[in-house]
């Protein structure tokens, strides 16, 4: 779990040392960068290191949480657009998370973020419809994003989402049609 506190100090703290470990992450395997590497890189102390994040893969966290956000932010189309554009912009998280099998951090990420996106919760009627359809979504993008990354990126965003839309139309005649 991480731990940014609202203050200036803390926030450009945590800024230096996920800086630090995107760019750690150019240069080697997240297996291979340890707490000392970041602090090297980040100019931060061990101890502030742990006042923000409990280990390493929280920095992930963070970034997830930042790429989400963002994604939501920019507002490029339905929610899968938003998604699969910003990860295929800025995909180093997204393979990491997916080579050291912590997709859990990015669904979990998923799964914040589109709690507080409107136009999600205006789909459902109450709020356990709305837990079901948030999962739903937020499993289909994470299979679909780690399975990109697994056939080594080769769609562009455009072809990956055809990917997606064809890959949930499939789904449903499936799950709802088995006859037809």
């Amino acid at each position: 779990m991480y731990h940014i506190k609202p203050e200036k100090r803390t926030r450009a703290s945590a800024q230096l040392i996920t800086e630090a470990v995107l760019r750690l992450l150019e240069e080697k395997t997240f297996e291979q960068i340890t707490i000392t590497d970041v602090q090297r890189a980040s100019s931060v102390s061990r101890s502030t290191f742990y006042r923000a994040f409990d280990r390493l893969e929280d920095v992930l966290e963070l970034l997830c949480d930042r790429g989400f956000a963002e994604a939501f932010r920019l507002n490029e189309g339905t929610i899968p657009e938003a998604v699969f554009r910003y990860w295929s912009r800025n995909s180093l998280v997204l393979e990491t998370l997916v080579r050291i099998h912590r997709t859990d951090i990015l669904y979990n990420s998923f799964r914040r973020s589109a709690s507080e996106l409107e136009e999600m919760r205006a789909l459902a009627d109450d709020q356990r419809q709305f837990d079901y359809f948030a999962s739903i979504i937020c499993s289909g993008m994470m299979g679909i994003l780690t399975a990109w990354v697994e056939h080594g990126k080769t769609e562009s965003a455009d072809e990956g989402l055809q990917q997606v839309y064809g890959a949930i139309g499939k789904a449903i005649e499936l799950m709802f049609f088995p006859e037809g």
